[in-house]
């Protein structure tokens, strides 16, 4: 056994681990833990190197434990559960009460309900109130894996590295257009309307591989083949372009309340939606965790 390579063990790891000792399918597994199975195997793989033991007999059809794989499923559970509960008592014993909950939302929000969604938190819990931070799915997911945000709410899919969420909602898109296109004297379009119409834009696959993928999986499926598209040049660029006549995009619903001259917001009768999870800092207290999970209710109401 080699003591720097127990020293590389990270926690997610066992987390991971216990996911696969309870499902005994990657597949599965990598689903609940919202990854591709490869990156799911490499971290069992790293984690059976550092100890220098299988903890998996992949021989077999199926996968089974070895007896190390036995042991290591009632270890590492204790040790989650400990880690876990080492983190409640260090959060209750904290010198000063939190002054607000660092709180990451998706860039297109409406800000506009944000005053109403603090005050109604506030108000049923009685917790600290809400400090936003809006940015794209990616840059969010990096800020709870350092840690300087509490909780963020991220459009799937995304490797979420074994962090705690929730499912929030499920958001349809409609499509934005021209105000002076022919598009937008129709009270609802179609995918179709929008193949021959102007440029469609839409986010590079390089900024978010896994959300891009999901989106051409739902045009693919509706034979969505816009004849023109391009690089979304920035949300601002984007409404600036539309505003223009020169592109139009889809874009979630909670955006259609945010008005911009010269763009027009119109119903999509094809559904192309995203799932909206709340994901959790590791080092927020369970309490916090738990409110949030709880209050799910009033995020649906602040992103329409």
């Amino acid at each position: 056994m080699n003591p720097a390579g127990l020293r590389s063990i990270d926690i997610r790891q066992l987390r991971y681990f216990l996911v696969v000792a309870e499902e005994l399918n990657f597949r599965r597994a990598a689903e609940r833990l919202h990854l591709t199975q490869p990156p799911l195997s490499r971290q069992i793989a790293a984690l059976e190197q550092a100890l220098g033991v299988a903890l998996l007999d992949r021989a077999l059809p199926g996968t089974r434990l070895t007896a190390a794989g036995e042991q290591a499923r009632r270890e590492f559970a204790q040790v989650v559960q400990a880690f876990d509960a080492a983190l409640a008592r260090v959060g209750t014993l904290a010198a000063a009460p939190r002054q607000s909950l660092r709180l990451g939302l998706p860039w297109w929000m409406d800000m506009s309900a944000f005053a109403t969604l603090d005050r109604e938190w506030r108000r049923a819990t009685g917790l600290a109130p809400l400090e936003p931070v809006l940015e794209i799915g990616p840059e969010l997911l990096a800020g709870l894996l350092q840690q300087t945000l509490d909780a963020a709410l991220i459009a799937m899919p995304h490797d979420l590295q074994g962090l705690r969420h929730t499912q929030v909602a499920r958001l349809r898109h409609v499509a934005l257009v021209p105000a002076a296109s022919p598009l937008a004297r129709k009270r609802a379009l179609r995918l179709a309307d929008l193949q021959a119409g102007p440029v469609f834009l839409r986010f590079a696959k390089r900024a978010n591989p896994a959300l891009w993928t999901h989106y051409q999986r739902q045009y693919d499926a509706l034979g969505f083949q816009p004849a023109r598209e391009r690089d979304a040049p920035g949300t601002s660029a984007t409404i600036a372009q539309i505003a223009a006549g020169r592109g139009c995009t889809l874009m979630p619903q909670a955006l259609a309340r945010q008005r911009y001259p010269g763009v027009a917001y119109r119903r999509l009768l094809d559904e192309v939606s995203v799932d909206l999870y709340m994901v959790f800092s590791e080092a927020l207290e369970p309490a916090l965790v738990e409110a949030l999970t709880a209050q799910r209710a009033l995020f649906q109401v602040a992103i329409g």
